[in-house]
């Protein structure tokens, strides 16, 4: 057994690091690698890779494609992450970017999951030293076509399931801007998929404006929302709020073990 010493003065096993490295290796080069492209990346000869993807692959950490003899992240690294993700508290994740925002704007900024045809507010932050709040709670809803984060979590749903959802239902107008029927609804989701983030342009209350975005698991799946709402006169810089308010969920979801791309993109 080779043991190390790290620039921390820590002991560190040799054979362990170079599994774990393998492992992050097959990761980054979108879960499908060779045992020379291994051997290449590392350093490593081949047949000392070989004997660490072997050992992988015995208990379950690595597999091998039968027909282009590559490896892959095996089962057991799925059973590991859903184990860690099953112990994450979202709203104690989301805490620290949701206060960052609301320090910086000097607003009101929430985290939000779906139930139903509703959003609920699980969280709520508000550093603003303005007199002026926003009449939300944490535990309360709001119908989720016409907020925000709403119309986030709905954006993550199949065009299928939000027609069938809203099959039937009217939408009460609470606002001259609100949406007032499915297709129109549909369109902007689908904006919404492609800026990744959603505009919430005084629909649900007038003077109230607010920018949301997605949070998504390790199989990036959209779970939640973050938003940052605010009066309309204090609403400057749209585009920067959203550039913000995106790198937020981003950081968010990348803790939950996303590895996707940040999308985010000027309001036109």
């Amino acid at each position: 057994m080779i043991v190390k010493h790290g620039s921390d003065g820590e002991r560190h096993i040799q054979s362990v690091f170079r599994a774990l490295k393998i492992m992050e290796c097959v990761a980054e080069n979108d879960n499908v690698i060779s045992l020379t492209e291994v051997s290449q990346k590392m350093g490593l000869s081949k047949s000392t890779a070989h004997g660490l993807i072997a050992t992988l692959e015995k208990y379950g950490y690595l597999q091998q494609d039968p027909v282009t003899g590559k490896y892959s992240l095996g089962l057991k690294t799925f059973e590991l992450g859903q184990a860690y993700a099953a112990n994450l508290d979202l709203r104690e994740i989301a805490l620290p970017d949701l206060r960052e925002l609301s320090i910086l704007y000097q607003e009101t900024a929430h985290l939000a999951v779906l139930s139903g045809d509703d959003v609920v507010y699980i969280d709520k932050v508000d550093e603003s030293r303005s007199s002026i709040g926003i009449r939300t709670r944490i535990g309360g809803r709001n119908p989720a076509y016409c907020t925000g984060v709403g119309k986030v979590l709905l954006s993550g749903l199949s065009e299928n399931k939000v027609t069938e959802m809203y099959a039937g239902k009217q939408f009460q107008k609470f606002t001259k801007n609100t949406v007032s029927d499915t297709n129109a609804l549909l369109e902007q989701l689908r904006r919404i998929r492609e800026m990744g983030y959603a505009l919430d342009m005084e629909e649900i209350e007038p003077d109230l404006q607010c920018v949301a975005a997605p949070i998504k698991d390790n199989q990036g799946t959209v779970i939640a929302a973050i938003s940052l709402s605010g009066p309309a006169n204090r609403f400057h810089n749209i585009e920067q709020i959203a550039e913000n308010v995106a790198k937020a969920a981003m950081q968010i979801s990348g803790r939950l073990g996303y590895r996707g791309k940040q999308k985010a993109s000027a309001v036109k």
